[in-house]
């Protein structure tokens, strides 16, 4: 098969040079189902290097050394383009691909999201914020490295990730008489506190429709009157990088389109006239955005 022939040169070299970037894409996107259950079931991933080592970007990815794709250390590595020399060819793509960009995207997303909101605020209280599944918290860091009155923002993090937590108040320590953590499942969390935005950026997606539809009502429960859920999910009509994320990093999310994404935050119980979908600049990151009235 051609398609094995060109990745397991690829392969061979340690990784795609920059010039290979494009056929690489290329090859990745148009693999038929057939060609990709083929892939995984041959030896030409099993006996690559990369992915046994949880050193290179999808080695940790399909190793899952925290027991989950997508875990706190991975997000880091990529919010912060951290790439190991044993596998720069490798790494250098994996950073560079649509997805990647899109997970960098979403805290960039995330601190113009708070900034307005602080520009608009004008209680005397502070913000009441909620940020569920925080992972490493560098989008709170920077956010919170960059206001004026630190104390306008007080936040709450919901993340079930023991390790994530301790990484995360370390990378935050010189905030944290405003950020409190709490090491829970959010199916097992409950709350009297009333927020003001509720942010889940890399949650969603691994829930089926049910357990969406379910969270969502939890989370309408904590919102104040005036306050605002954000929930980000991949793209099922854009993300160029889907086969290489489920083939090289057995990396499978739950992709949803806009309108799937409406319609589940009806099922919860919200008016479709207070429900909008929003996108980071490559599409591949959706966000839906909830008010309360």
């Amino acid at each position: 098969m051609e398609t094995v022939r060109q990745l397991k040169k690829i392969i061979e070299k340690n990784g795609p040079d920059r010039s290979d970037y494009g056929m690489l894409d290329s090859l990745l996107h148009n693999l038929t189902d057939q060609d990709f259950v083929a892939i995984q079931q041959s030896d030409l991933l099993k006996n690559a290097d990369l992915l046994k080592d949880d050193k290179s970007i999808m080695g940790h990815i399909f190793t899952k050394p925290y027991g989950y794709a997508g875990d706190f250390h991975i997000i880091d590595r990529i919010y912060t383009r951290n790439l190991n020399n044993n596998y720069v060819k490798w790494d250098q793509y994996s950073l560079e691909n649509s997805a990647a960009q899109a997970v960098r995207n979403r805290k960039s997303y995330f601190q113009k999201l708070m900034h307005k909101k602080v520009k608009n605020w004008t209680s005397d209280k502070s913000i009441e914020l909620l940020n569920v599944a925080s992972g490493p918290a560098r989008d709170l860091k920077e956010l919170y490295d960059q206001l004026y009155n630190k104390s306008i923002i007080n936040t709450t993090c919901v993340e079930m990730d023991a390790k994530a937590i301790v990484y995360a108040q370390n990378l935050n320590k010189a905030h944290l008489n405003h950020i409190n953590f709490i090491q829970k499942n959010i199916f097992r969390y409950n709350d009297t506190t009333k927020y003001d935005v509720i942010w889940s950026a890399g949650l969603f997606d691994y829930f089926n429709d049910k357990c969406f539809v379910k969270v969502l009502n939890k989370m309408k429960t904590w919102l104040t009157h005036q306050g605002e859920i954000i929930i980000g999910n991949f793209n099922q009509d854009h993300n160029p990088s889907r086969k290489y994320m489920e083939l090289f990093g057995d990396w499978f999310l739950v992709h949803r389109t806009k309108e799937e994404m409406i319609q589940l935050a009806e099922k919860a119980g919200f008016d479709r006239k207070n429900i909008t979908v929003k996108s980071e600049a490559e599409n591949v990151n959706l966000f839906l955005h909830i008010k309360q009235g």
